[in-house]
């Protein structure tokens, strides 16, 4: 994607966002309502469930059915990582993405037992290897105009002393030539 497209997205996107009126702090649970309430059908997220193949690669999946949609994330990773999963497949039902690719039988009998295998193999999924899709691209961008739109970026918060903080100074002073001291008190 050139970079031309990358503004021209970005500006899409941003009006796009513009609809939805979330309370703050952002929760992204609060979204998901939002777009559920607009599209007019529920929307769940769920953790995938232990015991799915771990070579996949998949950390997040939608999975649109007839009258609901379900949001798949990976529950073995950091809240902040679920998050951006969870805004990045939000992205896929915001940009009304369909997909080809099929996620390994396995996996989808362990998501979905009650189901014809022939309707799990309708369902849509998405892995690392299509990370290079103009879809995935699109999507990953989105998520992360989401975070600077709803200002959700995670804050870093000091935790170091002033000691440790000066004792770092120095160290990387000395790698950037400015004398290696610390900040003065």
């Amino acid at each position: 994607m050139q970079r031309e497209d990358w503004r021209r997205l970005r500006a899409q996107y941003e009006e796009l966002l513009r609809r939805y009126q979330v309370p703050h702090p952002f929760r992204v649970e609060d979204l998901s309502a939002a777009v559920a309430a607009e599209r007019g059908r529920p929307l769940s997220l769920l953790p995938m469930p232990d015991g799915l193949p771990t070579n996949t690669g998949i950390c997040g999946m939608w999975v649109s059915m007839g009258a609901r949609d379900l949001v798949y994330y990976t529950p073995v990773t950091s809240r902040t990582h679920q998050t951006h999963i969870i805004l990045h497949e939000l992205a896929h039902i915001l940009l009304d993405h369909r997909e080809p690719s099929v996620p390994q039988p396995e996996m989808l009998a362990q998501l979905f037992p009650d189901l014809d295998p022939a309707m799990a193999t309708r369902l849509l999924g998405r892995g690392r290897t299509k990370a290079g899709t103009r879809q995935e691209q699109e999507a990953e961008l989105l998520a992360s105009v989401m975070w600077q739109h709803f200002n959700v970026a995670p804050v870093a918060v000091p935790t170091a002393t002033t000691d440790t903080a000066d004792v770092l100074g120095r160290v990387l002073g000395s790698f950037t030539g400015r004398g290696g001291r610390g900040r003065r008190r």
